[in-house]
């Protein structure tokens, strides 16, 4: 029965879900070790189990402990935005926004996003996490992530997006390439040797899913044959090396654009049809009666905005 509960530590057990370390989550509540310990014994005789197995990185939750959080997580959001002002004001929103993006994503939106967020905001703190996480559609339900920034798809009955951006893609290879003039043929890009990043199993949300590469997430089976001579981890130490190398690489257009124009790389279209990249923002819908949500998904449109703007206004310069 809910009268057997402590309530009061249910706050303590959603901190020591998102930290998953005792001191850090000591120092988070603003408690001594020893109190929040304490309260860690309670809360296994109130579940009757150990909820949190110590390892030598921390705190890592049981089964048990994932199921309590995913329902406790949402409620707790809603009570405290209860209890929270209304009247928002931007500048002195207060709080740790975390998203996750893709690196080159990262690359080309931070700038735009931070230069808007820290004059708009300044009390913000931002921690951006890698687009390969473990499970991002759970870290965004229980709160350990409160946005990602994503070109798979989310189920609508769960969580809600924008769109941010739309992407095309783009060959790349050294100016002095025997292809920097002619373009690549579908039969050149199945036998020049080409840069690719590694592939990682977090790009796909099912469990069971191959790992894989965002191209060949996008384009699955109809994917060409390729010759893949180098894997880096990011997009953005790509074209460097291209430009140093007989490699090609096929990468974000935007990404490519600053090398494009400054002589370092030629650019072609790619040999074969492709879907159109949609980056989206998702969020569990959970977070709707958040204060400040309504502004910060506005902060993060417009930012996104802007740098499509940019590149559209440099994109009819140069040509």
């Amino acid at each position: 029965m809910l009268r057997n509960h402590d309530l009061n530590l249910l706050p303590i057990f959603d901190i020591l879900m998102r930290e998953q370390h005792l001191s850090k989550a000591a120092e988070r509540l603003n408690m001594s070790q020893p109190a929040v310990s304490n309260a860690l014994k309670r809360l296994r005789l109130g579940f009757d189990d150990e909820l949190f197995v110590r390892t030598g990185r921390g705190l890592k939750p049981t089964q048990r402990a994932y199921d309590l959080h995913t329902q406790i997580a949402p409620a707790l959001m809603q009570i405290r935005s209860s209890f929270e002002e209304q009247d928002f004001s931007a500048e002195t929103f207060s709080r740790t926004i975390d998203v996750s993006m893709n690196h080159a994503v990262e690359h080309i939106w931070g700038p735009a996003l931070m230069d808007q967020a820290r004059s708009k905001a300044p009390n913000l703190k931002w921690k951006v996490h890698p687009d390969y996480l473990d499970d991002i559609p759970g870290r965004l339900k229980d709160g350990r992530l409160g946005y990602a920034v994503e070109y798979t798809s989310m189920p609508e009955e769960h969580y809600d997006s924008l769109l941010l951006l739309r992407e095309s893609l783009t060959l790349i290879c050294a100016t002095d390439h025997p292809c920097a003039l002619t373009g690549v043929s579908l039969e050149e890009f199945q036998t020049l040797a080409q840069v690719s990043l590694v592939r990682r199993s977090g790009m796909v949300r099912s469990q069971n899913s191959r790992r894989t590469t965002p191209l060949e997430f996008l384009l699955g089976n109809a994917l060409p044959a390729r010759n893949i001579a180098l894997q880096m981890s990011s997009f953005v130490s790509i074209p460097p090396v291209v430009a140093a190398t007989d490699l090609i690489a096929v990468v974000p257009t935007r990404l490519a654009r600053p090398f494009v124009d400054a002589g370092e790389l030629a650019s072609h279209n790619l040999p074969f049809d492709y879907p159109e990249i949609e980056v989206r923002l998702y969020w569990h819908k959970s977070r709707n009666t958040e204060p400040g949500h309504e502004w910060l998904v506005e902060l993060l449109a417009q930012s996104a905005a802007t740098i499509s703007e940019t590149q559209n206004l440099q994109g009819q310069l140069a040509d």
